[in-house]
């Protein structure tokens, strides 16, 4: 990276510190693009060269909450081996990362299902990480035949990806009590096996 690439990427992350400052202290609605350009001393025109909106600082802050624990993440999937322990592994990562700043994971999965048709959900730059950890998982479990290799690997990846969303938000707003390690349980039996009794 050179000395430009990485102003960049210094003042991209200055924006989206201050950003998150501006949303945990006063709330992701109530702070403005121009208090965020002011806070991370930026004029409006440079904020809005690198983010859009809120919502695209929000998701390149998670981006970096998942980037920064991505090593972490690939060594438990090193240790293991198979595909129901590593997803098992990644919906307690998830929980994690998400549940560390519920009020904003909540905007943010919001504004993802609601852009959610506007590119490929694998390929979307919006992305949080999250969807190249699962396409691995799947990619793995074919090479080990403990899936189906006839159903392409982006169909079985997506499929888990929207269980995952149902993860999230049955730990956030469902009415039913449950311990989070059986929903957890559930989910990855229920994407294995499918719903047959």
């Amino acid at each position: 990276m050179n000395r430009r690439e990485r102003k960049k990427e210094k003042t991209k992350g200055s924006i989206v510190n201050s950003a998150i400052e501006y949303f945990k202290l006063k709330g992701f609605h109530e702070t403005s693009m121009e208090e965020i350009a002011e806070k991370s001393d930026v004029s409006k025109g440079t904020l809005y060269n690198y983010f859009r909106d809120k919502e695209s600082i929000l998701v390149a802050y998670f981006q970096l909450l998942i980037s920064n624990h991505s090593e972490q993440i690939n060594e438990s999937f090193i240790q293991n081996n198979d595909m129901k322990s590593r997803l098992n592994e990644l919906l307690d990562f998830i929980n994690h990362i998400f549940h560390n700043d519920i009020e904003l994971a909540s905007i943010y999965f919001r504004y993802r299902v609601q852009t959610l048709f506007n590119s490929n959900i694998i390929e979307n730059t919006q992305r949080s990480g999250i969807e190249s950890l699962v396409l691995e998982i799947m990619k793995e479990a074919q090479a080990n035949n403990e899936i189906r290799c006839d159903i392409p690997l982006a169909i079985i990846s997506r499929n888990f990806m929207f269980l995952y969303i149902n993860f999230f938000v049955s730990s956030i707003y469902g009415k039913e009590l449950f311990e989070i390690d059986i929903l957890k349980n559930q989910l990855i039996d229920l994407f294995v096996n499918g719903a047959r009794l």
